[in-house]
Parts: structure tokens; sequence; C-alpha cells
């Protein structure tokens, strides 16, 4: 006769499992109950926003490569003057356990507020950014990544190795002015580790440590600000624009979760660029 007890017990597991963590429906996966029920209540409650890409687009893959490197980029569709610019974009991956990726401030000075970076996707999710006009408009854009097991993908090196690095920065701009302004990218050594990632030379999940903070000015004035958590890949990097200027020295400021500080300069020739 047969020994059923494996069976019942396996039975049993599957039962708790189900009930702990019951399917999610359609609503669910895609972020819509995440984002309706308590992202927008908590960040934006009462605002009205304007679902177009009048004022800035949002690029995703719709199948990323690597969940722990999807690629998410910002283009403005207006430009940066006194009158009417974007002052504050908000970036969301709805399904993330920290779904807020990070709130970028913007001067008129930046040129465009353009935007590439690389976040980590924990799951087939929506992700949003909100663009808060000097005006005080609203607008939103939204789209949908399939991709699962960012948040808790290992480190691509060792974390002792990495840490030897962390806060080595590579600043540059990338070619000739184009729309109002010149393409600039600051690339970060960090593991900006999640707080859920094991590591099996310890056998523990290593304590949440992260770049949150990083301030880009020309000559003293702020163009970007940011403030941003676990949800950004290891070793940050970020694309934005600098408006072209006579000279001038491109300072860029990052402070982690433990308050580490790092500076890095590049000195800008006539119209922008490098001399």
């Amino acid at each position: 006769m047969l020994n059923r007890r494996p069976s019942f017990r396996l039975l049993a597991v599957l039962g708790l499992w189900s009930a702990l963590c019951p399917a999610l429906s359609p609503a669910q996966q895609s972020g819509v109950d995440q984002w309706n029920s308590l992202l927008k209540p908590h960040y934006f409650k009462d605002v009205v926003l304007v679902e177009d890409k009048s004022v800035f687009d949002l690029v995703t893959p719709y199948r990323a490569e690597d969940a722990a490197v999807t690629p998410v980029r910002i283009k403005a569709a207006i430009a940066q003057t006194p009158e009417r610019y974007i002052d504050t974009i908000y970036l969301f991956v709805d399904q993330n356990p920290e779904p807020l990726v990070g709130r970028f401030r913007f001067t008129p000075t930046a040129g465009r507020a353009d935007l590439a970076l690389r976040v980590r996707i924990d799951r087939y999710t929506n992700v949003r950014a909100i663009a808060v006009l000097n005006t005080g408009e609203h607008h939103m854009v939204t789209t949908f990544v399939k991709a699962q097991g960012g948040c808790a993908a290992p480190l691509a090196t060792d974390y002792t190795a990495a840490m030897k690095h962390a806060g080595e920065m590579q600043l540059r701009t990338l070619g000739a002015p184009v729309d109002g302004g010149i393409a600039t990218q600051l690339m970060i050594r960090h593991p900006n580790v999640t707080g859920m990632q094991m590591d099996y030379k310890i056998y523990a999940v290593r304590p949440a440590h992260y770049v949150k903070q990083l301030r880009i000015a020309v000559d003293g004035e702020e163009i970007l600000h940011a403030e941003t958590g676990i949800s950004v890949s290891e070793d940050p990097s970020f694309r934005f624009f600098v408006r072209p200027r006579d000279g001038g020295t491109l300072t860029a400021e990052v402070t982690d979760s433990k308050g580490r500080q790092w500076t890095q300069t590049l000195e800008l020739a006539d119209g922008g660029g490098v001399p």
C-alpha cells in the first residue's frame, strides 16, 4: 500500500501558500489597484492628473532583458523656460517593494527636463512618471513592463570589492548641443543594495545601502536635484541635459543612505562641451 503522508503534507503546504499568497487579479498584476488604492492617495490626493504626452513621453521596454537594469527614459516635449517648465518628475514602479524610484527636480537652467536611468523591476508592473509644472499642472504617462526578480537579484560583483570602489564617478558630455541642451551622463560606482538580496558568502541578507541624493550644478547654480531609493539599479547611471553656456564648472554631488558623500567636477568649454 502506498504511503500517502507526503502527498497530504504537500497539499497542506500548497493550501497554506495559496491562503497567504492568493492569485493576483489582472488589475493587481498591472499595478492599477496599487496605484489607485495606495500611491495616488498618498502622493497626489485630490490632484487632477492629465494623462497625455503633451509635456513629456516615457520610454521603457515592453519586456526587459534584465530586470535588475531596466532602461527608462523621460523625453521632455517642452522647453525649460522661466514662464513654463517642468519643475519635478516623480518616477514610480507600481509593483516594486519601494514603488517610488525617485523624485527629480529641474530648474529652467537645465535646458531640457530629459532624464534616462536604469531601474530594478520586481514583477510585471506599470511604470509611470508624473511631471509637475511650475504652473501647477500635473501630467502623467504610464507604460507596462514585463520583468521580475530585479529587486532580489544578486549583485553583479562581490559586495566587498564593490564597496572598495563605491563613490567613483565619471561625468561627461555626450556630443554637441541639441534641442536646447547638451546631453550629459553621470555614472556612479555603488552596489545600491536593496535590502532583499541574499549574500551567500555570509548567508544573510545585507541591509539596504543605496545612493540617496544627487545634486547637479553649474558654477554653483543647481540644475537638477534628485532623491532616489532602492529601485535604482546597481552602479547608477543618469543622463540629463545642461543648457549650453560659455564655460563654467559642472559639479555632481552624491550622498548615499549611510551619509557618505562624493563630488565630481567637469570643466565646460564655450558652448557647454568639454575643452
